[in-house]
């Protein structure tokens, strides 16, 4: 498997989950000051904080699993290669 294609993917990963904390602490930003006990304005600002961050975490995420798909995928084609090659051995 390839290290680096495996831990870029990590890394993608991770910054989509660090992009989504950062949406819903941005929402709880916002409406701290505007909040009362009777009403919540949490959720407006949660659909405030807008859909340029929802791009990015869903364009980062796919970017994450794309990568270690392909890490995994390719270990398993090195993986059963290498047995086909001991195969091919043992048999002359």
């Amino acid at each position: 498997m390839k290290k680096t294609q495996a831990f870029i993917g990590c890394f993608f990963i991770a910054v989509a989950t660090f992009l989504y904390a950062t949406k819903h602490i941005t929402a709880a930003i916002i409406s701290m000051n505007i909040n009362r006990p009777e009403v919540n304005y949490y959720e407006g600002a949660f659909d405030l904080v807008g859909f340029g961050i929802n791009f990015w975490i869903i364009a980062s995420l796919l970017a994450g699993v794309l990568f270690l798909f392909f890490s995994l995928k390719n270990a398993i084609t090195l993986q059963s290669g290498k047995k086909q090659s001991e195969v091919i051995i043992e048999q002359k």
